[in-house]
């Protein structure tokens, strides 16, 4: 579920939004980090597979002070299993906003992210057979996706890597009408999608568990489309993951029966 997402649009149209005036301190910086000085890259993909690990640009708040930082699609949850008295490690690309205060107590309070996407894919199961959407912002645009991130020393490398993994809540009736996997265990769910113009609170340091909570809702439907597009998991399409293909709406006649 929500284990793909699209960044491709992201810098033109934080770029369109500077040059229009916009004094959104996300855009600003932006524009600075990518742009302007391109201090930095920013990971651009028409769509990022989650469980390949691919790096992301997400925004952090730390210290006080705003930055983007390049992070792994991936955070390890680790739980003691009574059955087998042993502990054992999951890896986690998304975190229900049900359990995040348990399995990530530390970090949904001191370690939240913002990841800007242009939109996500999720995939529509009809009689056996399952149909790729792409979700995107009604009127083009951009998602500001909401997670939760953290940094860890390898010992054996001495390397320093940080990673993250993307919030998801229940859905809106849009994401539940596609979401309709009937073997996922949460049930249907949607990306935390933050409201652009109050999504710097979500970083605010000084939040609290109710504070964090209200930020747990499902996205507008009214705000946000979608149509099918290939099945682009498949062999004879893995052609088409780093083209403008994978982003062309595909029509399938069993769904239009």
């Amino acid at each position: 579920m929500c284990y793909w997402v699209g960044t491709k649009k992201v810098r033109n149209e934080m770029e369109k939004r500077f040059k229009a005036g916009s004094q959104d301190e996300i855009v600003q910086l932006f524009y600075e980090s990518f742009i302007a000085n391109n201090s930095m890259e920013f990971k651009e993909y028409y769509v990022a597979i989650g469980k390949g690990k691919p790096t992301l640009t997400a925004l952090i708040k730390e210290a006080g002070k705003l930055q983007f930082r390049n992070m792994q699609w991936t955070l390890p949850y680790s739980y003691h299993d009574a059955k087998t008295d042993s502990t054992i490690t999951r890896e986690l690309l998304n975190s229900t906003c049900e359990k995040v205060f348990n399995q990530h107590k530390e970090l949904i309070f001191t370690h939240r992210c913002i990841v800007p996407i242009d939109g996500y894919f999720e995939y529509y199961h009809f009689n056996g057979e399952i149909f790729p959407y792409f979700i995107y912002p009604d009127g083009g645009g951009l998602f500001y996706a909401g997670g939760i991130w953290e940094r860890k020393l390898d010992r054996e490398t001495g390397e320093v890597a940080e990673s993250f993994s993307i919030i998801t809540t229940p859905p809106n009736p849009l994401t539940a009408k596609i979401h309709n996997n009937p073997k996922a265990s949460s049930g249907s769910r949607m990306l935390l999608l933050l409201q652009q113009d109050t999504a710097l609170d979500y970083l605010n340091e000084k939040l609290s568990t109710a504070d964090i909570k209200k930020f747990f809702n499902p996205f507008d439907e009214k705000a946000m489309k979608a149509y099918t597009v290939l099945r682009f998991q498949r062999k004879e399409f893995a052609q088409y993951i780093n083209s403008p293909k994978v982003r062309e709406n595909c029509e399938y006649p069993e769904l239009a029966a």
